[in-house]
């Protein structure tokens, strides 16, 4: 058999296979619509719990949830059982990567933020640009996007209330400016805690107030950017002071909104991310800032625009920029470094299916027939742009090149009022077995289990902090009376909330396990195919102001679905062939290192789809 001399492995989060041919008629995707045609392709079944942090690790090691560890948030043993820490950094996988792989076959790799991936484990032979693929709450940034507004929703993560006073004390500032600061509040997650605030002045035209200006202090000469209504600035660099320390960040701005009488004010802000400190090694940042513009990593996302941070269209304007910068860096490093590995997770699509499917699925009230046409072509531009990485990797790779396409899970709509239930807590308290204390905080004095996630805990003496409950027939009584009740509960439909609920020794059999993990699992029912939202009743019962408009939209749309796809093309690879059945989502591992030619992942479960190769 042939053998390649690269591999090339391209995911676009929470598309389905079905979700992915859509897109190929509709004729935006014609990169990876002639893979599927020169290649083979299948559909693939994502591990449980169906996420990002899950199933992107499965897709890098060909192991099980069991082997790598690694869900969206994870509770390490021997911790309080309402604590958990991410599940992206490099260090909560178990289980070895496919770029470990290669580099302990002597191969080069570059890797843009797939999970789990930063900090990386080596440093030899590996570029890698991003982060560990978190959807939400960088690292390195030294505040998400957000808004400063006069009329907030409400004060969040992503909006700051502002109340523009008359200028005093600025030097130079023109007559009937007005002023506010800007403080920079990094994230949750951030390594920064605090940084150093800028100064905003809205400044006056021939017909009211008509643009915004940002500056370092009140007493700086130049502002730092200025833009209009409706536009975005140019990208500018600035120094801040965060935690006593300078770092050198680019941000950019756009005004949203700007009454001339400055009533109702409007500024966005870009994340604002170190210009000196997204890849390794940190020799290759200068040439990809001249080459691709300042990084971000979270461009904007579904809870920007829900918490009223964004609209739709700059929602969209920030996307663009991130998918173009992949493009664009990906076309530079492959075209200039050494490589025999690359790898890219792109993330736009999971945002956007959460944000916009009221706008393309009638069956969502939020739906509005007229605008269809438009939303169906904001998706056509977002996966065009998914083509356009695609086609820049394969057309720098060279033709002796193996290309895989991949994803996690697929995406659904959500309809209001017909989600899953997640979360057990209100069941365990209704029966007793979880207390609470005035404040809201668990009284582990008097609790026997907690819900999180996908998992029940009980609070077992000798394993947990603060454990009460036997580890002997107690907890084996108390598991089954927990699993009865979740399995009888039901929904204000009268349909039961849960599809399955697991001992974990039979959840083992989903590949579900390891020490992480709870004592029960549980997996929550998705909606009827058959069910419908009665657009009258749910208007009648909702206010524009709880759902926000078309344009604006408050409602979280999209959901995770079981689905998603394996594409393959390349030296080696079956030409036009269409796998029958869908194969397990750790396939994908071992299958491209047979096909390449190197040993699978040391860890590896998945087995090798050897009807793939010719």
């Amino acid at each position: 058999m042939p053998r390649a001399k690269r591999l090339v492995v391209i995911g676009f989060d929470s598309i389905s296979l079905g979700t992915l041919e859509q897109f190929v008629r509709r004729g935006v995707l014609p990169t990876v619509g002639r893979l599927m045609r020169e290649g083979s392709v299948t559909q693939t079944w994502p591990c449980f719990p169906m996420e990002t942090g899950t199933n992107w690790a499965c897709l890098a090691t060909g192991a099980s949830p069991w082997v790598t560890g690694c869900n969206m948030s994870v509770h390490y043993p021997g911790t309080p059982l309402d604590q958990r820490r991410s599940g992206f950094p490099a260090s909560v996988c178990q289980a070895e990567q496919l770029w470990t792989t290669a580099h302990r076959s002597g191969k080069r790799a570059v890797v843009f933020d797939w999970t789990q991936s930063y900090p990386p484990r080596f440093s030899d032979g590996l570029v890698h640009v991003g982060e560990d693929g978190r959807p939400d709450n960088a690292i390195r940034a030294l505040q998400e996007v957000r808004a400063y507004t006069t009329h907030p929703r409400q004060p969040g993560p992503h909006v700051t209330p502002i109340d523009p006073r008359p200028a005093e004390g600025w030097a130079g500032a023109p007559a009937g400016a007005l002023a506010f600061p800007v403080p920079i509040e990094p994230g949750p997650q951030s390594r920064y805690r605090n940084v150093a605030p800028l100064y905003a002045l809205l400044l006056r035209g021939d017909g009211g107030y008509d643009r915004v200006a940002l500056y370092a202090s009140p007493a700086s000469a130049e502002p730092l950017l200025s833009c209009p209504v409706g536009e975005w600035s140019p990208w500018a660099a600035h120094t801040f002071q965060a935690d006593g320390t300078a770092v050198r960040a680019g941000l950019r701005g756009k005004l949203l909104v700007l009454s001339p009488d400055a009533g109702h004010v409007h500024l966005y802000l870009s994340e604002i991310y170190p210009l000196d400190d997204f890849c390794h090694p940190a020799s290759l940042g200068p040439e990809l800032l001249e080459r691709c513009g300042p990084f971000v990593i979270q461009c904007s996302r579904q809870q920007v625009v829900q918490g009223g941070a964004s609209d739709i269209a700059t929602y969209f304007e920030e996307q663009g920029y991130l998918a173009h910068w992949w493009r664009d860096a990906a076309g530079h490093l492959l075209s200039k470094e050494a490589w025999d590995l690359f790898m890219l997770k792109w993330h736009g699509p999971d945002w956007t299916n959460h944000l916009t499917m009221y706008m393309i699925d009638p069956r969502h009230p939020m739906y509005e027939e007229d605008r269809a046409p438009e939303g169906w072509a904001m998706w056509d531009e977002l996966m065009g742009w998914g083509d356009e990485i695609v086609a820049t990797v394969v057309e720098a790779a060279g033709p002796d090149t193996l290309v895989a396409l991949v994803s996690d899970h697929g995406g659904d709509t959500m309809l209001p009022g017909l989600g899953g239930h997640r979360n057990p807590n209100d069941l365990l308290e209704g029966h007793g077995w979880l207390s609470r204390h005035e404040t809201g905080a668990v009284d582990w004095t008097r609790s026997v289990a907690y819900g999180t996630e996908h998992y029940v805990y009980l609070n077992v003496r000798t394993r947990d902090p603060q454990g009460i409950v036997e580890p002997d027939r107690e907890l084996l009584a108390l598991r089954e009376e927990i699993i009865e009740a979740l399995l009888a509960a039901t929904d204000g439909r009268g349909r039961h909330r849960y599809r399955a609920v697991l001992p974990m020794e039979d959840a083992g059999r989903l590949a579900v396990g390891g020490d992480r993990v709870g004592d029960v699992f549980t997996l929550p029912a998705a909606p009827s195919p058959l069910a419908t939202v009665d657009r009258e009743a749910f208007w009648n019962a909702h206010s524009r102001e709880e759902t926000g408009t078309w344009d604006w939209p408050r409602l979280n749309a999209g959901t995770h679905r079981d689905d998603s796809y394996f594409v393959l093309a390349g030296p080696g690879v079956k030409r036009g062939y269409r796998r029958p059945r869908p194969t397990l989502i750790t396939s994908v591992a071992p299958t491209l290192s047979a096909a390449w030619g190197i040993p699978a992942p040391a860890d590896a479960d998945g087995s090798v789809l050897r009807d793939f190769l010719e």
